[in-house]
């Protein structure tokens, strides 16, 4: 894993109007977000509209237990693929949302039925990067670059439950939640990148698999 150093561009401002929405940039500091490809610097950098991706899933994979998992989360948002399949095609949708950026993807089945897997990044108050899903379930990631790979990997799961103007961290038991998730940004060249997904249960091994290549599009079809 690469060490990041503490120095990093400035932050930037959220054009929503809500404050100073920091990303990727400023967690994995200067020198790591510099050895990133040019290409995913431009991903990743802050952005001021929306984006889009398109492209396909060669892999869609779940365990018994996945399926379980994914089938549980249609029932608070769809944090997951509730579906597995091969050569499915997708469209990412990347934009400002709040203090954070929204990566949303959307799975085209050969049915016709879709699904939207919805999640926003966002930097908590000690600078570490947070991944927010439905139901006000969060999971903290550790960000690193690795020759030229961007990693997120996740440290637990926790729901974010808030009365008034109180809150608390209810933890997921590792043995209770998906497992480990490991995501990979793998620049292709060319505007292409591959985004690969593995979740990785204490006992019960692999739970989620998914990987597959995107480039920018104009529009969604």
């Amino acid at each position: 894993m690469t060490q990041a150093t503490t120095l990093a561009p400035p932050l930037t401002h959220d054009r929503t109007g809500s404050g100073v929405r920091r990303g990727v940039r400023e967690v994995l500091g200067y020198d790591a977000w510099n050895r990133l490809p040019e290409a995913v610097r431009e991903r990743f950098a802050d952005p001021h509209a929306v984006t889009l991706y398109a492209g396909a899933f060669e892999i869609v994979r779940a365990s018994l237990l996945g399926r379980a998992f994914a089938w549980l989360g249609t029932l608070f948002g769809t944090p997951v693929a509730p579906r597995v399949e091969d050569h499915v095609e997708s469209y990412v949708t990347v934009r400002p949302r709040g203090e954070g950026v929204a990566w949303d993807r959307e799975y085209r089945w050969a049915d016709g039925t879709r699904h939207v897997v919805r999640s926003t990044k966002v930097v908590d108050e000690h600078g570490k990067l947070i991944e927010k899903l439905p139901a006000r379930l969060c999971m903290p990631l550790d960000t690193f670059e690795e020759g030229g790979v961007l990693h997120f990997v996740s440290r637990g799961y926790y729901f974010d439950l808030r009365v008034g103007g109180l809150g608390w961290r209810v933890w997921l038991p590792a043995l209770l939640s998906p497992g480990v998730t490991h995501v990979e940004h793998i620049d292709l060249g060319h505007g292409w990148f591959r985004f690969t997904m593995t979740v990785m249960h204490p006992l019960f091994g692999e739970v989620f698999f998914q990987t597959g290549r995107f480039s920018a599009s104009e529009e969604l079809p």
